[in-house]
C-alpha cells in the first residue's frame, strides 16, 4: 500500500488553480463534488483511489485514507517518489515545502520542520549518492543535500549523507549545511558553535571552520600536522576535526618532542587564527589556558618556565619553514636581537638586559643569566652565587666563549631588546656601571663586553670598566692584553691580598717601622695597574693613598711598591725610582731576573 503523510504544516504553495472553479462542469464520471469535498468516478461510476489526475495543466491526488476524497495540504508518496499537494490540492512543482517534525528529537534531529524541494515534475528531490559519496543539488544558486526521503539535510553530514548532529559527532563530519531552517552547503570561513568535551570546561565553544569550493572542512592530514593553509597571504591551521587553531599549537612532531620551539608555531587570536610566520609577537609561552589541543597533555613545551610563570615574552618567526628563532643572535631591520636556545625551559624567547651568554660564533648555546642586577654581576666577576666555581672573569673570554651584553634595560617598558653597543651606562639596581661593547663586526662577535685595556687609559673587564668605588680611592688591577683580542686576561688583585704578602723595610727617619710589598731592586710586573675612582690608569704617583691608608708608589705607569707609610726614608723603600732589573709578581709573591 501507498503511504500519504499528513501535512500539519504548509511553507509555500503554487495556487495555479482553484479545485472549486475548475470543475463546475464535470459530469457524473469525472470530478464531483461531495460534502465539500472533491471525488474522481471511472466509466464504471467507481471511485478512484491513490491515483493522480489531471485537470487543466495541474494533477490532484485522489487519497485512499481519505475515501478516495483529493487530497489537500499533504505530503504524497507514490511509487517510492514523494510528492506534495497544496491546500487547493494542486500537486506542486519547483518549489521549498516544509512539514513539522514529528520525531523532533532535541540531541540528534532538533528541527521543528522538515524541508522538501518538489522538482519540476512534482517529485522530491531525493539523494542519489553512489558510492558513499553525497551529491548535492543547486538551487537558486546555492546547493542543498537530501536524504532517502528526501528530506533537507542540515548541520553537520557526513561524506556517507549521514546527519552528525550529536554532541561530538561533528568532529567527524565533513560538511556543514547550516541551521534546519537555512540548509545550504556553506563554503569559506564560518563560525559555527560546537560542544566539545576535549577541554576541561566540556562546554559550548564558538569555532572558526573553513569549508572549501566543495563543501568540505579543512583538517590536517593524519600524517602531516605541519599543513597549513594560505589564503590571501596569511596562513592558517585546522586540527584533525577541522577546528582553525589559535594562539600556540603543535604543529609538528618532529622527535615527537613537545620541548622543542621547531615543532609549535603561534596562529594569534581565537579570531583571527593567522600564524605569526614572519615578525614580532608578544605572548605567554603555551600554557593550559592559551595553548591549542594538543597530542598529549603534558604542560611541558620549549619554554617549561615561562609557561608555569605566565610571563608575556617576545617572539620573532623567521618565516613558515623556519618558525620561531631560538638560539642565536640575529639582524633584523638593522638591529641585532638574542635568542634563548631550544632548551625545553624558556626557548626561544627574546633576551633582555645584561646577559651572561656561552656562545659558538653567533649561536647562543647557554644562557648563564640574563637580566642580570648587581648581585648577579658581582657574582659573576667574583666567581660567587650563581657562578660559584667558574672562574669567567678571571680567565681570557677565548678560552670559555662566555661574553657579557646588553639588550637594554629589561625593566623599562620603552626598551625594544636591541643590543647595545659602545660606551653604554647600565643601570642595575638604582646604581650606574659603565660598559663598553664591541660596535663592529657582525652577530658572531659585536656586541660583545671587551676584555683588556682600551685606548690606554681604561681597563675593561667583560666590559665592565673597572674602576675604585669611593671608600677605595685605588684598586689594582691585572691585565695581560689589549682589548682587541680573545686572550686578555684581566682581573682586580684585592688589597688584602696584596698586604698578605707584606715585608719589613726598616725604620724610616722618623723611627717608624715600615712595611712594603714587593722586592726590593725588582719593579712590579707591568701588567698591575693602579686605576682609581673615574677609572682612569694612573701614570706617576708618589704616596698615593688608598682606602685602607696604604700608599702606592709609580714610575712611569709601573707600580713599584705599596707601603703603610708615606715616608720611605732610610728605608730599603727609599730608591724606589730606580729599581730594575728584576721583576715582582704580587700575586704569587716571587721575583724573576730581567735579562
Amino acid at each position: 500500500m501507498r503511504k500519504q503523510t499528513k501535512v500539519v504544516a504548509v511553507a509555500s504553495a503554487a495556487a495555479l488553480l482553484a479545485i472549486g472553479g475548475a470543475m463546475t462542469s464535470f459530469a457524473a464520471q469525472g470530478w464531483v463534488e461531495e460534502d465539500g469535498s472533491w471525488y474522481y468516478y471511472d466509466k464504471d461510476g467507481n471511485k478512484v483511489e491513490d491515483q493522480w489526475k489531471k485537470s487543466g495543466d495541474n494533477w490532484f491526488w485522489l487519497d485512499s485514507e481519505e475515501g478516495g476524497a483529493m487530497a489537500t495540504d499533504k505530503i504524497i508518496d507514490d511509487n517510492d517518489d514523494t510528492y506534495y499537494v497544496d491546500g487547493n490540492g494542486v500537486m506542486v512543482t519547483n518549489t521549498w515545502v516544509k512539514v513539522v517534525n514529528e520525531d523532533q528529537d532535541d540531541e540528534d534531529d532538533p528541527a521543528e520542520y522538515h524541508y522538501y524541494y518538489m522538482q519540476s515534475n512534482g517529485k522530491a528531490y531525493k539523494d542519489k549518492s553512489t558510492n558513499g559519496s553525497l551529491t548535492k543539488k543547486v538551487i537558486d544558486g546555492k546547493r542543498y543535500a537530501f536524504d532517502e526521503d528526501g528530506k533537507m539535510l542540515y548541520g553537520w553530514v557526513a561524506e556517507d549523507g549521514d546527519m552528525c548532529n550529536g554532541e561530538d559527532e561533528w568532529e567527524n563530519a565533513t560538511y556543514y549545511f547550516g541551521s534546519w531552517e537555512d540548509g545550504s552547503m556553506k563554503t569559506g570561513w564560518q563560525k559555527i558553535t560546537v560542544y566539545d568535551d576535549s577541554t576541561d570546561k566540556k562546554d559550548d565553544f564558538d569555532y572558526w571552520f573553513n569549508f572549501k569550493s566543495n563543501g568540505k572542512k579543512r583538517a590536517h592530514s593524519s600524517d602531516d600536522l605541519n599543513d597549513t593553509w594560505k589564503s590571501n597571504g596569511k596562513y592558517y591551521h585546522f586540527d584533525n576535526r577541522g577546528v582553525m587553531v589559535y594562539e600556540w599549537y603543535q604543529i609538528a612532531t618532529q622527535n615527537g618532542d613537545q620541548a622543542s620551539a621547531s615543532n609549535w608555531a603561534y596562529f594569534n587570536s581565537p579570531e583571527d587564527g593567522a600564524r605569526a610566520v614572519k615578525g614580532w609577537f608578544k605572548v605567554v609561552a603555551p600554557t593550559e589556558d592559551n595553548k591549542f589541543s594538543q597530542l598529549d597533555d603534558s604542560t611541558d613545551t620549549f619554554a617549561t618556565k615561562n609557561s608555569r610563570n605566565e610571563d608575556e615574552k617576545w617572539y620573532y618567526s623567521d618565516g613558515k619553514d623556519e618558525g620561531l628563532v631560538t638560539g642565536e643572535i640575529k639582524k633584523i631591520k638593522g638591529k641585532y636581537y638574542a635568542f634563548a636556545p631550544d632548551n625545553g625551559v624558556d626557548g626561544g624567547r627574546m633576551l633582555s638586559g645584561l646577559c651572561a651568554l656561552r656562545m659558538d660564533g653567533s649561536t647562543i648555546v647557554e644562557v648563564l643569566k640574563d637580566e642580570m642586577d648587581a648581585d648577579d654581576l658581582d657574582d659573576f666577576m667574583d666567581g660567587t652565587g650563581d657562578f660559584a666555581g667558574m672562574t669567567y672573569a678571571s680567565e681570557a673570554q677565548g678560552s670559555n666563549n662566555v661574553y657579557l651584553y646588553y639588550f637594554g634595560d629589561a625593566d623599562d617598558a620603552d626598551s625594544d631588546g636591541a643590543m647595545k653597543v659602545g660606551n653604554v651606562t647600565v643601570n642595575l639596581d638604582g646604581d650606574n656601571y659603565q660598559f663598553f661593547f664591541k660596535k663592529n663586526g657582525g652577530a658572531e662577535s659585536r656586541g660583545r663586553g671587551i676584555n683588556g685595556i682600551y685606548d690606554k687609559k681604561y681597563v675593561y673587564r667583560y666590559g665592565q670598566k673597572l674602576k675604585a668605588d669611593s671608600d677605595e680611592k685605588y684598586i689594582v688591577v691585572y691585565a695581560t692584553d689589549d682589548y682587541g683580542t680573545d686572550t686578555a686576561v684581566v682581573k682586580e688583585i684585592k688589597s688584602k691580598d696584596l698586604r698578605a704578602n707584606q715585608k719589613d723595610a726598616g725604620v724610616n727617619k722618623d723611627k717608624d717601622h715600615v712595611s712594603y710589598v714587593g722586592n726590593a731592586g725588582a719593579i712590579w710586573d707591568s701588567n698591575y695597574y693602579l686605576v682609581n675612582t673615574s677609572g682612569n690608569i694612573q701614570k706617576s704617583k708618589t704616596a698615593a693613598k688608598d682606602g685602607d691608608d696604604w700608599y702606592f708608589y709609580l714610575n712611569d705607569k709601573n707600580i713599584v711598591a705599596y707601603t703603610n707609610n708615606k715616608t720611605v726614608k732610610d728605608t730599603v723603600v727609599e730608591n724606589w725610582k730606580t729599581w730594575s732589573g728584576k721583576t715582582y709578581h704580587p700575586d704569587n709573591n716571587t721575583v724573576t731576573t730581567n735579562n
